[in-house]
């Protein structure tokens, strides 16, 4: 074989020492090799970069941390010589002791065999995983595969240059499979030749680190986005990624839907946006303002009203999208904080609460969440419209406009998002400097609606304790994590909430049988009888329960105790 008829191709990152022990082992063929130490381009960049200067008919992809053996590059390119249709043939793998490494080259790899062979699955003994990972071969005859190790393959450098080389989206992992599908669809085979052998020192190029792991996990959820959609690579990344994350999920939807229509919380304030909503349902009005705040004649947003409108058909409809808010919130989270993020949204009391209590500020963690994604995207439109509407969630959101000084292409989607206060006038839009001023002077407490301002402060306090958390250990952040929860569960009391839903369902029920009338007068009498909206709960379930129960007592009037 005449050397100059191949081109060696290695892609240096930091591994002076490993590539000194591989350029002996290639002495005296045209050898090229990218420096990525000063800035770093990626394996498959770093390759295609090679590749580009390369001579001849074939190309050796070569990791730096090996070592090949005598031979073995000859018998690679006789390989190819004798077998027209093989575009690519790949050494066996031997680790420094010698011997070969359990897995090398691999079936095709679809969202199936992903799900199998690539998650907690592939722990459990199965027949897919098996055959993916080419159980059955005895490493001593050449084999056929779908997949061989990016670490050296010989490859014909008109082929490779035919499908474009290495898909330059891979930063590094996945992309030897990329390029060996590309090759197979182009009706090429791929082989590996036991008779070729190569020493691996394996991770003295890429060392572990939670970066690697992060580099890993985005180059295979873009591999199945680019060849399966969108949809797989999402739920391979679920499945494949099933670590405090998912723990983190399941724990947050049993929170949030264990007996949720008995124990939802149902207070005055709530019935009050229930009320509106079925005000704009019947068509009698379609409110640009929602409840009071503190001062009287400052308001709420609509924002709220009008997702409940077509809920409004069953008082535990409203729980159901809060709480699936509420785990959709903690996945989403994760991508801005990790998995102690997920932890502390799925499980903290208030967390859990808001998401089961319907009510206008439940949805402000999620869309705090969407508010903050979009903004690190630079999806500013899309950032500005969700700071609009958490202002219309309530106004305490307000702290976060400062951003909008820094990000204008913010301001158009804001603008729409708070439109319902723009058309109220002024005093809605920027009567919330009159509401801190009057918090200034008396405080911020006081009242069970001082809860809201937690909950706007909730996902930013989550954030910052989370970037602490990371800094930790993994099981001891788990620990801090779960004493944290242990701490708020011991803090925070959930009994000012008054009778859930069920509670005061039954007793409507029994008021409406004994009422002459489907509309009854209700008077609440005693400590909760302080809210104005006391007897909102009773107005509400009593026009519900009426559309199905008819009034059959001789009451018309009724006292209510709380």
């Amino acid at each position: 074989m005449a050397k100059s008829s191949l081109s060696i191709v290695i892609v240096k990152y930091r591994a002076e020492k490993e590539l000194a022990a591989c350029l002996k082992s290639v002495r005296g063929y045209h050898t090229i090799i990218v420096d990525n130490d000063e800035v770093n381009r990626g394996y498959a960049a770093g390759n295609n970069l090679g590749a580009e200067q390369a001579t001849g008919d074939y190309l050796l992809i070569l990791n730096p941390d090996t070592v090949v053996s005598p031979g073995a590059i000859e018998s690679l390119v006789k390989f190819l010589d004798s077998h027209p249709k093989a575009g690519i043939v790949a050494p066996l793998l031997l680790n420094p002791s010698g011997r070969p490494y359990p897995l090398q080259g691999t079936r095709e790899l679809t969202p199936l065999t992903s799900i199998f062979a690539l998650s907690f699955l592939n722990r459990i003994p199965n027949p897919i995983s098996r055959r993916y990972w080419l159980a059955d071969w005895n490493k001593k005859d050449p084999r056929q595969m779908d997949v061989v190790p990016g670490t050296a393959f010989l490859i014909r450098r008109g082929l490779f240059n035919r499908i474009g080389g290495f898909d330059e989206h891979f930063f590094l992992y996945f992309d030897e499979t990329d390029l060996c599908r590309r090759v197979n669809q182009a009706d090429w085979e791929i082989y590996m030749l036991p008779s070729a052998k190569v020493m691996h020192y394996w991770g003295a190029s890429t060392p572990k680190s939670s970066r690697i792991q992060a580099i890993f996990n985005r180059s295979r959820f873009y591999y199945f986005k680019k060849h399966f959609g969108l949809f797989w690579a999402i739920v391979i990344h679920l499945i494949c990624s099933f670590s405090l994350l998912w723990l983190a999920v399941i724990l947050g939807t049993v929170l949030r839907f264990y007996r949720l229509p008995s124990l939802m919380p149902f207070i005055g304030d709530q019935a009050w946006f229930y009320l509106a909503a079925r005000d704009a349902f019947l068509g009698r009005s379609l409110p640009i303002l929602g409840i009071t705040a503190s001062i009287t004649w400052l308001h709420q947003g609509p924002l709220w009203t009008y997702l409940l409108v077509p809920l409004i058909a069953h008082p535990v409809l409203p729980a159901l999208l809060t709480s699936l808010a509420g785990v959709v919130s903690i996945f989403l989270i994760y991508f801005l904080g990790g998995w102690p993020t997920s932890l502390l949204l799925a499980m903290l009391p208030l967390a859990v609460l808001q998401s089961r209590m319907p009510y206008h500020t439940s949805l402000i963690p999620l869309f705090s969440i969407l508010f903050f994604l979009f903004l690190h995207r630079h999806r500013d439109f899309l950032a500005g419209l969700f700071l609009g509407f958490l202002y219309q969630l309530h106004l305490l959101t307000f702290i976060f406009w400062p951003v909008m000084f820094f990000r204008r292409r913010l301001v158009p989607g804001f603008l729409l998002g708070i439109l319902p206060f723009l058309i109220a006038g002024s005093v809605q839009t920027f009567g919330v400097f009159a509401w801190i001023a009057k918090h200034a002077l008396t405080g911020f407490g006081g009242s069970t609606i001082s809860t809201a301002y937690l909950v706007v402060l909730l996902v930013p306090a989550i954030l910052i304790v989370s970037w602490l958390i990371r800094r930790l250990p993994k099981v001891i952040g788990v620990l801090v994590i779960l004493i944290l929860i242990l701490i708020s569960n011991l803090k925070f009391k959930i009994s000012n909430y008054g009778p859930p839903l069920s509670s005061r369902l039954s007793l409507s029920r029994e008021i409406l049988l004994q009422s002459k009338t489907s509309l009854p007068e209700i008077i609440v009498t005693g400590p909760g009888a302080k809210y104005a909206t006391s007897r909102m709960p009773y107005d509400y379930l009593l026009w519900w329960l009426s559309q199905s129960t008819l009034s059959s007592g001789t009451q018309s009037s009724f006292q209510v105790i709380e």
